[in-house]
């Protein structure tokens, strides 16, 4: 559980920096994260 949240906070970070470049995506970002790294936990 903590090895998914770690690797989760790691993933966060690149999904972050790929919503940087894409404005468009930015406003799709802070949605999709919860949701993703949820089922991971």
């Amino acid at each position: 559980l903590l090895t998914w949240f770690s690797f989760s906070l790691l993933i966060q970070p690149k999904l972050l920096t790929f919503t940087t470049t894409n404005p468009p995506l930015n406003k799709t970002q802070p949605t999709k994260p919860t949701p993703w790294t949820w089922p991971w936990t």
